[in-house]
């Protein structure tokens, strides 16, 4: 690239500003170097030449000057004049991936312990940890291909579903590797990428769908890798229930073996990397050296390798003429001499190329890792409360009390109008914390925004369900308040007839010790009665008070808290919104 010095400039000008106090205090120092002595206040002008030797003075004029070229050229170097510019890639931060996950009937095999699926999901989440830059999707498939996550830039998205995914969330059996490739492929073109990947984790593919997947990936130019689980020996498909192994239609256990030539057959037309999968990184590893080496030699990443101008910073070439400065201003000094001029330099080197940091305590994670990063970590480990603590995003840190069970806590942290996630998840927290009424006016206002939205119909039934529980038995309560007054009001009544009976008989001597008698036996038996009956109340109202809470505890377990059944509903009513039908004879 060609350089004009039109292009010349500071990339930190407002730096040129020190300048100024440089310059006060380089004329403060020539003016204080002029007051050699106490003499000048009390000898001629004219008579202190003869008295002082002029070498010594010069010199030191000369050492102020040269430390106010030495502090200038400082200054200059680090305010960053530049006049060169560099072309710097820009393609490799700009990479994305689609992550393809097999999850037919056949991934349930045992040939590998626990099981394919449960392996393949280890190595995605391994996929992500190493997802640095970019973005990353994942797509699942069994008769059909769904979208679980969209092109991300937050891997950690897609590793908090990845334990929900199984094969009993799919709405349609079979295997259609074709059409999740296509999938995959229309996700990277509607994110207008030139450049991408795609990782397909999978036990095989029938020989039909091979020609179909070639083309499509060879029209695309996108890179494909393929990390193959199983073994070529095979295992039979153990039945959710544990009730036997599945079977096909002549009634012989299916036993799905890798299908290892036609995946080796797709990587050698496409120029994918294939590779088995293993205990460690090294398939991993394999993948990713393979891609980059295809991105390298790519006549397509040659083209469309776009390059972002940068200035570069020329101030390092003028560091060299202080130092040269510093090292002649060190040779004139006379050993062991320490002035005004010293003090100066020390200064000035101290002021323009030093700046104070603050002081801050902190852990031997936070010299590594981000507060999110950290926050996580103890996600991934389950330690909701410090991740709760950690998290910066408000979103997060409610996720994590959610999970805590701070319900209370989450419904306060989730913004209902940031989303209609996120509305729902702050109704459902208000809803697991027995805040039932404003739960309640939440869902409305959900489906009001969205009236198709499913879980927001299904927990607003459940919430009025507890809502005219509560009022049935706040009525009940209330009855048997009433039936308790009106046993009292007829205590209180016979009580008054006992007394004039008393008051009848006064005459009669006997009559009285007797009334007194019968009267003294009625107050312990009205006493006893009325211990009695407050016994009998407070017990009853610990029954419904318990009755009342377990009920609400049953009503609120109803509230769905299963991320897999959410994405099952999803692809469901997606499948159906196609208008597909199954019409594979291979349901594996």
């Amino acid at each position: 690239m060609p350089i004009e010095i039109t292009d010349f400039h500071f990339l930190r000008p407002y730096l040129l500003w020190l300048l100024i106090p440089v310059l006060l205090i380089v004329f403060y120092l020539k003016h204080s170097a002029r007051k050699q002595s106490a003499w000048q206040n009390v000898i001629s002008p004219h008579l202190l030449e003869f008295l002082f030797v002029s070498g010594e003075k010069n010199k030191v004029r000369s050492s102020i000057w040269l430390v106010g070229l030495l502090a200038c050229s400082i200054i200059i170097a680090i305010s960053g004049p530049s006049v060169r510019q560099k072309a710097v890639p820009v393609f490799e931060t700009e990479n994305a991936q689609v992550i393809l996950l097999d999850l037919s009937l056949s991934m349930d095999a045992t040939d590998i312990k626990p099981s394919r699926l449960e392996r393949a999901k280890f190595k995605l989440l391994d996929v992500l940890n190493q997802t640095k830059e970019g973005t990353v999707a994942l797509v699942v498939y069994a008769g059909d291909a769904f979208v679980i996550s969209p092109l991300t830039s937050d891997s950690n998205t897609i590793a908090n579903m990845v334990p929900t995914l199984s094969t009993r969330i799919m709405p349609v059996l079979g295997s259609r590797p074709d059409v999740a490739i296509n999938q995959s492929i229309e996700l990277l073109k509607n994110a207008k990428h030139t450049r991408g990947s795609i990782i397909w984790l999978t036990d095989g593919v029938e020989s039909k769908f091979v020609d179909p997947i070639i083309s499509s990936v060879q029209q695309s130019h996108y890179q494909l890798s393929i990390l193959a689980v199983g073994t070529e020996q095979g295992a039979p498909i153990p039945l959710p229930d544990g009730n036997g192994f599945l079977k096909d239609n002549s009634g012989a256990i299916v036993i799905p073996k890798l299908e290892a030539s036609s995946l080796i057959e797709i990587s050698e037309k496409t120029n994918a990397g294939y590779v088995k999968l293993t205990a460690d990184d090294k398939d991993i590893e394999y993948l990713q050296r393979h891609q980059q080496w295809q991105a390298e030699n790519s006549d397509e990443a040659e083209e469309g390798n776009q390059a972002l101008s940068r200035w570069i910073d020329d101030g390092y070439w003028i560091i060299w003429l202080a130092l040269s400065l510093l090292l002649v201003k060190i040779i004139r000094q006379p050993s062991g001499q320490f002035n005004q001029v010293n003090i100066g330099i020390t200064v000035l080197l101290t002021f323009g190329l030093m700046t104070p940091q603050p002081v801050q305590a902190v852990s031997w994670d936070d010299l590594w890792f981000t507060k999110n990063q950290q926050a996580d970590k103890a996600y991934a480990q389950g330690n909701y409360e410090k991740a709760a603590e950690l998290y910066e995003n408000q979103q997060w840190q409610a996720t994590s009390q959610y999970r805590n069970g701070n319900f209370a806590e989450a419904a306060n942290n989730f913004d209902p109008e940031q989303s209609i996630q996120s509305l729902y998840n702050h109704a459902t927290s208000m809803a697991k914390s027995q805040q039932l009424q404003p739960a309640l006016d939440a869902y409305n206002q959900l489906l009001e925004k969205q009236p198709d939205h499913e879980d927001a119909q299904f927990n607003k039934k459940i919430i009025e369900d507890m809502l005219k529980q509560q009022q049935q038995q706040n009525q009940q309560q209330k009855d048997q308040e009433s039936d308790q007054q009106n046993k009292d009001q007829q205590s209180q009544d016979s009580e008054s007839d006992s007394q004039e009976q008393q008051k009848s008989d006064e005459n009669s001597e006997q009559q009285q010790e007797n009334q007194q008698q019968e009267q003294q036996q009625s107050a312990e038996e009205q006493e006893q009665q009325e211990a009695e009956q407050k016994e009998m109340e407070m017990t009853e109202d610990q029954r419904n008070k318990s009755e009342k809470d377990q009920a609400l505890e049953h009503w609120l377990e109803k509230i769905p808290d299963d991320p897999g059944g959410l994405l099952r509903r999803k692809m469901y009513r997606e499948y159906q919104r196609r208008g597909r039908q199954q019409k594979e004879e291979k349901l594996w």
